[in-house]
């Protein structure tokens, strides 16, 4: 037996007699004597098993400080994100109760190693899907939305339902399509025409079929929203995107001027999609997409 899996085999001996604080103390000693001797990955599966040990004895405190010692020496190792290292935060991840506190932090410091160290600039596909299904599940709304919008194919189906689940907590039942715009307008401003249109396919699925009228031209479907014309509008932009139409993105906002008066909101997004897909430049420049991402590193 390796001196490595002695080490694991005594952690969770401690942990099994539910000596936790010795446990974790002894595991932080052992780890940070191998990153000091630069034995980067003995020191990943101790912290690694030992996180795992103690979320299956329900001390997610202890955990999560391993868990980010696991994510800071990844920093220090300058650990890329591959298969291994994404499989070892998933299963961590999906083991914590929605309820801990830590979690957020932990978020935070995997979107910044994976960022670093990964192909995309805001973090890891997966891992932020991961993120924000978990986020949507614990009732945490704009830390999901954040997260999902930088996800995978899967995730506009988790935060369409989000969304959605979100409006109907709304007293103002004419706020609609606001929550729906916050996924679509969001996945335009990043480029993703894709994600737009299977968020807004999703949302409207949710809503119940007397709500809209199902209407087809020229092989596209659209649903005629009576009382939320923005509902509308938002199916029509997504559309004029899609065929890179500056005439029938211009004429939408000329037919919906009035509505779009009334949301402050749609501005500074519309602006930018005016300007990257169509080259139409706004009158004040605006970083949409800063604004947006930034909170995943503040």
């Amino acid at each position: 037996m390796s001196k490595l899996q002695r080490t694991i085999d005594r952690t969770q001996e401690k942990i099994s007699q539910g000596q936790y604080y010795e446990a974790h103390q002894a595991v932080r000693t052992i780890a940070a004597r191998y990153i000091r001797q630069k034995a980067y990955d003995e020191a990943i599966e101790v912290l690694y098993n030992a996180s795992i040990q103690l979320l299956d004895a329900n001390q997610a405190g202890s955990a999560s400080d391993l868990v980010l010692y696991v994510v800071s020496t990844f920093q220090v190792a300058e650990t890329k994100v591959d298969a291994s290292s994404r499989a070892k935060l998933a299963q961590l991840l999906t083991k914590f109760p929605l309820t801990e506190p830590t979690l957020k932090k932990i978020g935070h410091e995997i979107t910044v190693w994976a960022s670093q160290y990964g192909q995309y600039k805001y973090g890891d596909p997966e891992l932020n899907h991961i993120l924000g299904s978990i986020f949507a599940r614990a009732d945490e709304a704009y830390e999901a939305e954040k997260y999902l919008l930088l996800g995978t194919r899967d995730s506009p189906k988790v935060l369409a339902k989000l969304l959605f689940e979100w409006s109907q907590e709304d007293s103002n039942s004419h706020t609609l399509p606001l929550y729906a715009s916050r996924g679509v307008l969001g996945y335009l401003c990043i480029g993703n025409i894709r994600d737009s249109k299977a968020l807004l396919d999703e949302f409207i699925s949710q809503c119940p079929s007397e709500w809209y009228t199902t209407v087809e031209q020229q092989g596209e479907k659209a649903s005629l929203f009576k009382d939320y014309p923005l509902m509308t509008f938002l199916q029509l932009l997504v559309l004029s995107c899609q065929y890179k139409n500056a005439d029938m993105f211009n004429r939408l906002k000329t037919r919906y001027s009035d509505k779009l008066q009334d949301v402050q909101a749609f501005n500074v997004p519309l602006a930018r999609i005016g300007r990257d897909y169509f080259g139409i430049e706004p009158p004040r420049q605006h970083n949409m997409l800063q604004d947006l991402m930034g909170s995943l590193f503040m």
